[in-house]
């Protein structure tokens, strides 16, 4: 910007800019603070740095006259252009893109080489145009890095947004008027009216820029913790709380429409002497191959849960048995064929899987778990690694619109008990996979 900042109702002008600069100068400092009490927000970092190198520059640029113009003009602009430069920055810093230095340092040595010629040195107005389609990109650059948001959920980036096209629409205004931005802007001129809209529109955009971003900074944040509070640290996948809400939700949508789901309860076979033979960082990687293994295999739409230690939960929406089935058998085939490395040794881990419908317990998720459960007890008293589902006589037994405890112990089996039961296991009419006697998690 090579403009003047005069004023007129006499109004003084250093102290009208005096003023502006150090509101927009405190905003630079708010948010300097602000990234001082998180370092992990770097835009935080980037928009303070920004506004204070737009002032410094700003200042210089309107100092002309007082300084030398080589300092004024040479240096003072490149510096406000490296500000807004590093505005754009923070923006990609904001939305996971790498920062483009080469580019802001491009363009404020390109400003101060062009200065060596005479042609872009003794015409203003062509300054005045060179520098606001600049900064005008600038603005207009950080705008388009959040219309493509790494997370649409943040509510304050469309007034952000909306913030940088207006300035930016009143940096291109400076374009048609730029040969009657005269320096200095003598009273009462075309110039002089534009100075207090001028240092009104510095202040809003600071101001108002300074509360957005740090606004979307703690929308952000809010918005990890609480995805951090629906996910197993360990495994990546929903934890239990995340896989019923987000379960319950499905289910009703899925059944007002008419349709059907299956559910699958999984329980990694023998994980206990997996932790106590190779130690629980074995355990660990374990379940996190498990992890890997059903997410390669389950559809987008599906929901994985861990609802245990060594206990997950699938819903499957739209699946009916025969679907649902065929999945936990292939879940069941490749975990078994995985093979972890463990230094000398490289266990095999196998899984039992029980399987219940919608078309046979109702639309209620904890009805489901209560008989995909029943369903892998029966898979591990048969001998584990195997694919189980209740039918037939076996629904019997569950009377209609009976709902199980799902805290109570004995629908919160723990491996131990279904060990003990694994000696009476008879080979069931619908079940899948080896069920070998004696069959171990760790060949």
């Amino acid at each position: 910007m090579d403009a003047a900042i005069g004023c007129s109702m006499h109004i003084d002008q250093p102290t009208l800019f005096a003023v502006t600069a150090f509101a927009a100068a405190i905003s630079g400092f708010m948010l300097l603070f602000a990234w001082l009490q998180d370092r992990t927000s770097k835009t935080l970092a980037w928009w303070g740095g920004g506004l204070l190198l737009v002032v410094v520059g700003t200042g210089l640029v309107v100092l002309r006259g007082v300084i030398p113009p080589e300092i004024s003009i040479v240096i003072g602009n490149p510096i406000q252009l490296f500000g807004y430069g590093m505005m754009w920055t923070g923006a990609r810093t904001f939305e996971g893109r790498k920062p483009r230095l080469s580019v802001l340092l491009a363009v404020s040595v390109g400003w101060m080489v062009a200065c060596q010629f005479d042609f872009y040195w003794t015409d203003m107005p062509l300054r005045i145009r060179v520098s606001a389609i600049l900064i005008s990109s600038y603005l207009l650059l950080t705008a388009s890095e959040y219309l493509r948001p790494k997370n649409p959920e943040l509510v304050s980036r469309w007034p952000t947004i909306f913030i940088l096209l207006l300035q930016a629409f009143g940096v291109l205004i400076r374009i048609p008027i730029a040969e009657k931005l005269v320096f200095p802007a003598p009273e009462n001129s075309f110039t002089a009216t534009l100075v207090p809209l001028g240092a009104a529109g510095l202040v809003l955009f600071s101001f108002s820029l300074a509360f957005l971003v740090m606004a979307m900074s703690k929308e952000r944040l809010v918005l990890e913790h609480k995805r951090t509070a629906l996910v197993d640290p360990l495994t990546g996948v929903a934890n239990r709380r995340a896989f019923f809400e987000r379960g319950e939700r499905i289910l009703r949508r899925l059944l007002a429409d008419g349709g059907e789901a299956a559910l699958l309860m999984l329980d990694i076979d023998k994980f206990k002497h997996v932790n106590d033979t190779f130690g629980h960082q074995a355990g660990d990687r374990v379940l996190c191959a498990f992890c890997d293994t059903a997410e390669r295999v389950l559809r987008p739409t599906d929901v994985l849960g861990r609802t245990g230690g060594e206990e997950f939960a699938c819903l499957l929406p739209g699946a009916s048995l025969a679907e649902a089935f065929a999945v936990a058998e292939r879940i069941r085939i490749e975990f078994e064929a995985c093979r972890l490395d463990l230094g000398a040794v490289r266990p095999t881990s196998t899984v039992s899987v029980g399987v219940a419908t919608t078309s046979d317990v109702g639309g209620s998720l904890a009805a489901l778990m209560a008989v995909a459960d029943r369903a892998l007890y029966r898979a591990k008293a048969n001998g584990r690694n195997r694919v189980e589902t209740l039918a037939g006589p076996f629904l019997a037994a569950a009377p209609a619109g009976h709902m199980t405890d799902l805290s109570h112990p004995a629908t919160m089996l723990r491996e131990d008990a279904r060990d003990a039961a694994a000696g009476a296991r008879t080979a069931g009419p619908s079940g899948s996979g080896p069920g070998r006697h004696g069959e171990s998690a760790v060949a």
